[in-house]
């Protein structure tokens, strides 16, 4: 179960805002990297938030036993990737197709790998002061879930962590899987169940913070286990600088326009 999540920064604002250009970098992923989609992309441009540099367009494609998720701010310059997969696939090319596609140069690029039956210790965990947005990843072993209990989590959990959802919960049954995401302003909740296995997967990312601890708490109670398989990955650490550079380039754009007036 292999997972990569790609924060890249001082992307194109046109691609990042435009969402025939989103759907072909995700039909691309599927295609060249060969992996397993059970639907077409799904895509939901989100033009609400109180704040207007969190607007931007949230995307994603169910996978034999994971997703394909996209999450852009066109105004901040940023998109957040992730891929879970049960199966082998390049990385390399993943990168090369998001760089190629909205226009950022490797250096402006973060990327976290890990196996999600067996995590890394190495990898960068806990929420640090200042960061975008934490992402928790969860594993539960020796579990029985329902396609009807995917559901119910998905629809509940946005509220109940502080989240703006903004679609309805998408779950679908699979070949080994039982799979579902839901969207939240900009981020998204996600789980798939291997049936098998009977191992739960679950992502919880968010674009802001939320109630992180209670989404612990919440599959502590709901599946009556004393302890979840965890880590906090930090994520959007070059956030506050990419919002200083767009304060200052305001700034030059306002003192060129008092010029040319």
């Amino acid at each position: 179960m292999n997972h990569i999540m790609i924060d890249g920064y001082r992307a194109s604002e046109n691609r990042l805002d435009d969402i025939k250009t989103v759907n072909s970098v995700l039909n691309e992923i599927v295609q060249t990297l060969n992996i397993d989609s059970v639907m077409p992309p799904f895509l939901l441009p989100y033009y609400y938030a109180k704040d207007g540099d969190d607007d931007g367009i949230s995307a994603f494609v169910l996978l034999e036993g994971g997703h394909i998720t996209i999450h852009t701010f066109p105004r901040r310059g940023c998109l957040f990737v992730d891929l879970l997969y049960d199966g082998y696939f390049d990385e390399d090319k993943l990168c090369s197709i998001l760089r190629r596609t909205f226009h950022y140069e490797p250096d402006d690029e973060k990327t976290l790998r890990t196996e999600r039956r067996f995590y890394n210790p190495s990898m960068e965990t806990k929420s640090l002061h200042g960061d975008f947005g934490p992402h928790i990843i969860a594993r539960l072993e020796d579990v029985d879930v329902s396609f009807e209990q995917i559901f119910d989590m998905l629809d509940v959990l946005p509220e109940s962590t502080n989240m703006i959802p903004i679609c309805r919960p998408y779950v679908l049954k699979t070949k080994e899987y039982v799979c579902g995401v839901v969207l939240i302003a900009q981020s998204h909740i996600a789980f798939h169940y291997c049936v098998k296995e009977k191992t739960l997967f679950a992502d919880l990312f968010s674009c802001s913070f939320y109630k992180s601890d209670y989404f612990i708490d919440f599959l502590r109670k709901q599946f009556n286990v004393a302890d979840v398989n965890e880590k906090t990955l930090v994520r959007g650490s070059k956030h506050d600088k990419q919002i200083s550079n767009r304060e200052r380039k305001i700034k030059s754009l306002s003192r060129w326009q008092k010029r040319n007036i």
